[in-house]
């Protein structure tokens, strides 16, 4: 029997930079790489739990875990008796809180097409509570990003991100050549900052006349607002993300391990 070629998944679920992360969610992490990437093909079957275990230098119960996480998500399907395949449909538009992504790379993965209208970029006076959190200094400008969001030429999203600039706004000029595709990748790429980590909050909410409008939804039809601040590796605030997504197309999960008390 032909199984699906798990090589390389220990050496980065053990890479010295993953320790801090739950040996579940790793493993999880890794695997639903492998699937989102193609590495794993539609239909493929695992290699039998005792043995991945120990190919993966871990327990059953933590592979365990980590199978049912992806199952949940619609990667991987159990049939008990025979064993653990890939999905032939992945869900379209699923990612884990656990893990931080672009969602260009999310509707890439999916097998569907990111774009959006209505881009513009701008420099701008933040609102207060935007260069609070951002942490400027008294007077300093921010790059505004405004866009709708799209999958398959559908709205999605509508999207407002704040850029911290260098004190002089120099850096608004290459931040002005951004087009509307992976934010994360472009900072990475045009000014080398990489982000780090995040803090980011989430609320359900109605959508106002605007809102939509923007994503041909019924007015107070339900969103999903995400509000995220990005992170240097100095630790530094450089990013604060607002969107407002339709509820009824981007779903996110979340484990949670350890004993309730």
């Amino acid at each position: 029997m032909n199984y699906a070629d798990v090589s390389g998944l220990s050496e980065i679920i053990w890479a010295p930079n993953s320790r801090r992360e739950d040996l579940v969610q790793r493993v999880a992490n890794a695997l639903r790489e492998r699937v989102l990437s193609g590495r794993l093909a539609a239909g493929a079957k695992l290699t039998p739990e005792a043995e991945f275990a120990r190919m993966l230098g871990i327990s059953r119960p933590s592979l365990r875990e980590a199978i049912r996480i992806l199952a949940s998500e619609g990667l991987l399907f159990v049939r008990h008796g025979v064993g653990t395949f890939v999905a032939n449909e992945p869900k379209p538009i699923r990612s884990s809180l656990e893990r931080m992504r672009s969602i260009t790379d999310m509707i890439r993965a999916s097998g569907r097409e990111p774009s959006c209208r209505d881009l513009s970029i701008d420099l701008v006076d933040p609102p207060a509570e935007v260069a609070e959190e951002l942490e400027l200094v008294r007077g300093a400008k921010v790059g505004r990003i405004r866009r709708v969001r799209l999958i398959d030429a559908q709205p999605f999203a509508v999207s407002k991100e704040y850029v911290a600039l260098d004190p002089r706004g120099k850096s608004f000029e290459a931040l002005k050549a951004f087009t509307g595709n992976s934010l994360y990748e472009f900072l990475r790429r045009s000014f080398g900052l990489t982000i780090a980590h995040s803090k980011l909050r989430m609320s359900a909410i109605a959508a106002d006349a605007a809102i939509a409008q923007a994503l041909d939804l019924g007015k107070r039809a339900p969103l999903l607002l995400m509000r995220e601040l990005h992170y240097s590796f100095e630790d530094q605030p450089v990013l604060l993300t607002i969107n407002h997504h339709n509820a009824e197309v981007i779903e996110f999960t979340s484990m949670r391990s350890g004993v309730a008390v």
